[in-house]
């Protein structure tokens, strides 16, 4: 019954009373949308998007609902390649189960009950390499319950994506032009932080003295070293693409760091890779550690900023940037 029946007098309109039941029923056909009727097709869209992002990659999916009805039981399943793992995604709050559906893939299975009419949803998955010398592809396929109760599917093309393993050739520069590389046009740049939790005593020129050892094992060009600070710059050129790149290793609040910069940024991506494996597995085999979970990646694991300091173990951290608490291990 609309607010202008309750206003009225029962008394004056008890004349009317066989025609309500009309009058409620043409109001009714008029509020309710005839959703059934609304024309779906090439409405509902799927768009993606693959690019490198800090040391890893980032693959965003959206789909739209351009429709004036909602979608039901709409599934997205994300093939990617074993090589590749998922760091994280956004929104933060998400839980994404991996599976493994054939062999050298895993999937990830995404379900909404229903999606909106006008209106969008964005996931972003954030992969990052495990190997190098590796390629695969990535791939999206989504299925939903269009407004006629039919089924209806999307499917992305497949992204195809190659980690290769980077070989340099030494370059020799001043020192000075430190500060000029990091500023040339269209320069990127990524660090990965690594903390080690380890029942020995180790003092932390220890790992600095691994990380120059590897830089010059890749045969980069020692550039500049500052022992009381410890940090090193080391520099090259990468034989297959022929950009140069810069690599800088330091200690800084009980962490070891190294940081990557070029003007190609799937070479600071392969190469921080193959950094990450051979740092970890020098640890390692040094008798160090005793397993490769003893060394803790130092990445916010909602947003990806590097932490602060590494903490002890069950110590709470906030992250500088997101403000998020986490324990890390």
């Amino acid at each position: 019954m609309s607010d202008k029946q309750k206003e009225r007098n029962p008394n004056k309109t008890q004349g009317l009373v066989f025609f309500k039941p009309n009058v409620q029923e043409e109001v009714g056909e008029k509020e309710l949308y005839p959703f059934e009727k609304v024309d779906q097709e090439n409405k509902i869209k799927l768009e993606y998007s693959f690019k490198p992002f800090g040391e890893h990659y980032l693959y965003s999916i959206l789909l739209i609902n351009q429709s004036s009805a909602p979608i039901t039981e709409v599934k997205i399943k994300v093939k990617f390649p074993e090589f590749l793992t998922l760091k994280r995604c956004a929104p933060p709050l998400i839980n994404i189960p991996t599976t493994m559906e054939e062999k050298g893939k895993k999937q990830i299975n995404i379900e909404y009950d229903e999606f909106n009419e006008n209106s969008k949803r964005q996931i972003n998955l954030h992969f990052a390499p495990l190997l190098v010398k590796k390629s695969g592809e990535i791939r999206t396929f989504v299925t939903f319950v269009n407004n006629k109760d039919y089924v209806r599917v999307l499917n992305s093309e497949p992204v195809e994506i190659n980690v290769e393993k980077v070989e340099i050739t030494p370059k020799i520069i001043p020192s000075f032009q430190i500060t000029k590389i990091l500023q040339v046009p269209g320069i990127k740049k990524a660090m990965k932080s690594f903390g080690i939790s380890t029942n020995l005593e180790v003092d932390l020129s220890f790992y600095f003295n691994i990380v120059e050892q590897m830089f010059r094992s890749y045969d980069f060009q020692l550039i500049a070293k500052d022992i009381n600070k410890n940090i090193i710059w080391y520099f090259g050129t990468d034989i297959e693409t022929q950009k140069d790149i810069l690599v800088i290793g330091q200690l800084v609040s009980n962490k070891v760091e190294i940081i990557a910069s070029s003007q190609n940024h799937d070479l600071i991506i392969s190469l921080l890779t193959q950094i990450t494996n051979d740092f970890k597995d020098r640890i390692l085999r040094r008798g160090i550690v005793n397993s490769i979970d003893d060394i803790h990646e130092l990445e916010c694991k909602y947003c990806g900023a590097i932490l602060p300091y590494f903490p002890d173990k069950g110590e709470s951290i906030e992250c500088q940037n997101c403000k998020y608490e986490q324990v890390l291990w």
